[in-house]
């Protein structure tokens, strides 16, 4: 476990150093460094969106999955509505937000919201639909109530759905983010996309694809990754 630990580690830092590297012997017009206060000033709106509507999108899909996995109602009010909001392709959600609100914040966020959210219900839907009912029949046997059934038997039952509806929509919440801000939002990574795109400096554009790529890695593998060991300590090592 260790070892995977520092070569994850390295190689993040590997990539780092390179970039840094590469910094030092060109321009910051063409390559920006890890230390460039733009480049930390677009970062931080980047990662603040990404944050934001990821954060509500995982809320607002397990609760709703869990919802239509427990209460048949539920499911056959939302049953017809998730497979539509799955087909809408995510450009098409982003330009709909776009002449909705118009090219504000609330409309480049609501496009990710709104494309991520069906994924993440569907993920927690069928890992609803696989709980282990006779888990749940022996709590209620010795009159468990229902935050402790909630906390000690659906939670860790559900854990590997949670698991890989987050890395799912982790995936697709900066994506999506990057997509909003080259065609609706200002500021950010992928706002410098588009600014840079149409000067048509390709030096420039690599630069930040490059600068996002590191980003994501840095947190896919040194952030997330690292929670998903912690959480799942107890399987053996070939099972995560």
């Amino acid at each position: 476990m260790n070892k995977q630990i520092a070569l994850r580690c390295l190689s993040i830092l590997s990539f780092v150093g390179i970039w840094w590297a590469g910094s030092l012997l060109s321009p910051p017009e063409i390559l920006p460094g890890p230390e460039d206060k733009t480049a930390e000033f677009h970062i931080a709106i980047t990662l603040a969106r990404i944050l934001f509507t990821f954060s509500i999108a995982m809320v607002l899909g397990v609760a709703l999955g869990l919802l239509m996995g427990l209460r048949r109602k539920v499911e056959l009010a939302f049953g017809y509505l998730i497979p539509i909001a799955l087909t809408i392709p995510t450009l098409l959600a982003v330009f709909l937000c776009v002449m909705w609100f118009g090219y504000s914040e609330a409309g480049g966020l609501f496009a990710v919201i709104m494309t991520v959210t069906p994924f993440v219900t569907v993920n927690m839907l069928a890992g609803t639909k696989a709980l282990d009912k006779e888990l749940l029949d022996m709590a209620r046997a010795f009159k468990a109530d229902r935050r402790l059934i909630i906390r000690k038997v659906l939670i860790w039952q559900l854990m590997p759905y949670i698991f890989s509806a987050f890395r799912y929509a982790f995936g697709m919440t900066w994506k999506i983010v990057a997509l909003a801000e080259t065609f609706g939002l200002k500021y950010g990574i992928g706002y410098m996309f588009s600014f840079w795109f149409e000067q048509f400096n390709m030096v420039q554009v690599l630069a930040w694809i490059m600068l996002f790529v590191a980003l994501m890695l840095i947190l896919e593998h040194g952030v997330i990754a690292r929670v998903e060991e912690r959480v799942f300590a107890w399987r053996p090592v070939h099972a995560l």
